[in-house]
């Protein structure tokens, strides 16, 4: 029995704790429940023991909702030809909703890589590595033979011009260009490879002035030249999220330098998923 006098005693800090540990203890125990779900509406167990049905079994025995019970009975089979993420789901050792987040792009050749997925990422991250995936299918099947993202892009913001929100002096002034002869779209594009190349110019020239050192701080300076390259935004193929931290491409750990040729901003989601690369990478070195 539980001793409130002995609740009443406790910390906020222990307070929490112990409902963290009880909580997921209690998660843990409920996945496991639902795994078992399939094997007990196979063999008519629900019935034998006096239950109306596979609904009333899991909402008395373990809680669960009508939809709850039915999402478990649909994820085990569409998971037949899978056994790796049926394995993952009768563990009960994450959730049934993070499985589910990757059931659209689940098959038998990716399942093992989305087993690990499952357990390194959060469900959010999750759900956003499963958006990229999905992006990345339909750009293959949408691109035109010999026509590169980037001109996609470029069509497209050709007919989106004022989505730009460019000012009406740059307007007035690319409108005296055209009027003189002189191709636009040339101008700007000769703009925007300066730019790259001042900007390469000015990273290689940071990388080079580095002191060498192993503190994990990242100077100003290098901090500067990555959102003057990168803006706010996460710098993630066609991610709108804003960024939120500056990730090592190349893992710090191995090569201690703020080379700002080795680095990008990441919003939250990505930052886990591109840890979550790097440690499936290190894995298969120590396998070697």
């Amino acid at each position: 029995m539980l001793n409130i006098s002995l609740v009443a005693s406790l910390s906020d800090k222990v307070l929490l704790e112990q409902c963290v540990a009880y909580g997921r203890t209690a998660l843990l125990w409920r996945n496991k429940f639902r795994a078992l779900l399939p094997e007990v509406e196979k063999r008519k167990l629900y019935r034998k023991k006096g239950y109306r049905d596979m609904y009333e079994f899991g909402e008395r025995l373990a809680g669960l909702s009508m939809a709850q019970v039915a999402e478990s009975l649909n994820i085990a089979q569409r998971l037949e030809d899978k056994p790796v993420l049926k394995g993952l789901l009768e563990s009960g050792e994450v959730s049934v909703n993070k499985i589910v987040r990757v059931m659209s792009i689940a098959t038998v050749a990716n399942e093992s890589e989305l087993a690990e997925k499952i357990q390194l990422l959060s469900k959010n991250a999750l759900e956003v590595f499963v958006r990229d995936v999905k992006l990345s299918q339909e750009s293959a099947l949408e691109s035109l033979p010999g026509q590169t993202l980037a001109e996609e892009t470029f069509s497209f913001l050709q007919e989106d011009v004022n989505e730009l929100g460019l000012k009406g002096e740059v307007i007035q002034r690319l409108g005296d260009l055209k009027a003189k002869g002189i191709d636009v779209n040339e101008a700007l594009l000769e703009f925007l490879n300066q730019r790259e190349q001042e900007l390469a110019e000015t990273k290689d020239q940071i990388a080079t002035q580095l002191p060498k050192s192993s503190s994990r701080y990242i100077p100003t300076r290098v901090k500067n030249i990555i959102k003057q390259e990168h803006g706010n935004q996460c710098a993630a193929t066609r991610c709108q999220k804003p960024s939120e931290n500056i990730h090592h491409t190349r893992r710090f750990g191995n090569i201690p330098s703020h080379d700002p040729n080795f680095m990008a901003p990441l919003c939250r989601e990505h930052h886990q998923i591109a840890h979550a690369i790097d440690i499936k990478v290190a894995e298969m070195r120590i396998r070697k």
